[in-house]
């Protein structure tokens, strides 16, 4: 079906792909693990079309034995579905039915068939409720629901999700998976995924992939990350949460939250897609209208403009485009360090993150990992007493995983972050607060497993 034959690619000076040679039956469920910047979203996008008059490229990629360069865009797109890293790249209506439907119109599909595979590809990814909502107004979890919801609907014969699991939960990922493999069963579609965590999928597939520098090998097992469990002694009360509750119009989303939290603290944010994590975070840098108390060293930020709390208060959005402003790698490093006046070795932090070689880089030009680092080093900084990451570990190898935890963890600060991973979990949190129906249940340590 798919056939990539001694293809390189380079979008400026360096190669990113190297001599690819792989190929892609009916049927098959290939998984391909790698590094982050190993070259795998371009790899995606050169299969797909997406490069097409971008960069130098050498070989053929070919698609029932003709070059893809010479199909028409859009018979290309019909069979080969993408599913982005960032739904936000892909979503371009306003309302989630309009977006299914997008495509499916473009197809020339009469209004009962629309209908039908709207209602069929909701409901494989468990998002039926979403049916009238406005897509801005959809969690970064749900907006891949939609994303993903949006290509099965085009019934293509190859799939290619990057890094699907990212905002979902490990529920929704089963489930959209366990439907996939009973898709290909029917029609021999082929599937191939780009994806860090693995072990979620590794069941499924018959072949594996290794991305490195560019260069992809056929393997027959991934090693298994491993994370050192690491603790802090926690020191004063630095956090404090009472009858916490936030609507959005007439949904409730918050409902009687009630806990304190300690300097040195690592806590896990978990829960299903949509039940209000990334609400709970945004709560506590004042964005949002709330009702209840919260107060950061005994002080309340009920009345405190966002700007101020900022200086106590670090938050790293879902999404690492919402967050940066810079021309350049490192003025976006340098970016709240000089708002807020203070001092510390960005170079040290560049180094650490590995992104000292882009400093003099448009921060844009970055992969999506790069760009989330970037983002945590610009708050890390100005060492603020408090850090908020809401997913801070979409598209990060175990290594990098491993690299932002030890960053986060040289400063006695009380780390709040967002996170669906959990062995990460096990590793780092001393404590888990769990979601659900807009409440929260707090396990400690020991108490939590990934069967909870």
């Amino acid at each position: 079906m798919i056939k990539i034959e001694n293809f390189s690619y380079r979008y400026e000076k360096n190669w990113v792909l190297k001599d690819i040679n792989l190929e892609i039956k009916e049927g098959d469920f290939v998984l391909i693990a790698g590094k982050s910047g190993s070259g795998k979203s371009t790899l995606a996008l050169a299969v797909s079309g997406f490069l097409r008059g971008k960069g130098e490229k050498r070989g053929k990629i070919l698609f029932k034995g003709k070059n893809t360069d010479d199909y028409e865009l859009f018979d290309l797109a019909k069979s080969i579905g993408v599913v982005q890293q960032d739904p936000e790249n892909q979503i371009c209506t306003l309302n989630v039915t309009d977006e299914l439907s997008f495509a499916l119109e473009n197809m020339c599909l009469g209004k009962e068939e629309i209908e039908k595979r709207i209602k069929w590809a909701l409901s494989i990814v468990g998002a039926e409720n979403l049916k009238d909502r406005n897509t801005f107004s959809l969690s970064g979890g749900e907006k891949q629901k939609i994303a993903i919801a949006s290509i099965l609907a085009m019934k293509p014969e190859v799939i290619i999700f990057d890094e699907p699991t990212s905002s979902l939960d490990p529920k929704v990922t089963l489930d959209i998976f366990n439907v996939i493999k009973k898709i290909r069963k029917k029609s021999d579609i082929a599937v191939i995924v780009i994806e860090h965590k693995w072990e979620y999928i590794k069941k499924y597939v018959n072949k594996i992939a290794l991305m490195e520098n560019g260069r992809l090998e056929l393997v027959k097992t991934l090693q298994s990350p491993e994370y050192k469990k690491t603790r802090r002694k926690t020191g004063k009360k630095i956090l404090e949460i009472k009858n916490l509750e936030f609507s959005y119009g007439n949904r409730k989303v918050l409902k009687d939250i009630t806990f304190e939290a300690y300097e040195n603290e690592v806590i896990g944010i978990m829960g299903e897609n949509g039940t209000g994590k990334t609400t709970f975070l945004m709560c506590l840098m004042n964005y949002l209208d709330y009702s209840g108390k919260i107060l950061i060293n005994g002080n309340d930020i009920k009345n405190k403009k966002t700007s101020k709390i900022a200086r106590e208060v670090g938050f790293i959005f879902q999404n690492p485009n919402h967050q940066i402003f810079e021309s350049s790698v490192l003025r976006e490093a340098e970016f709240a360090l000089k708002n807020f006046k203070k001092e510390e070795n960005i170079d040290y932090l560049l180094k650490k993150s590995d992104l000292k070689k882009y400093e003099n880089k448009n921060p844009f030009r970055l992969s999506y990992g790069e760009k989330r680092r970037l983002n945590i080093i610009s708050i890390l900084s100005y060492d603020p007493k408090i850090i908020l990451l809401d997913e801070p570990f979409i598209g990060q190898d175990h290594e990098n995983v491993k690299k932002i935890m030890e960053m986060l963890l040289e400063k006695n600060n009380l780390i709040l972050m967002v996170l669906h991973d959990f062995k990460i979990a096990k590793s780092y949190c001393s404590r888990i607060i769990f979601f659900k129906d807009g409440k929260i249940k707090i396990l400690k340590e020991g108490k939590y497993e990934p069967c909870d």
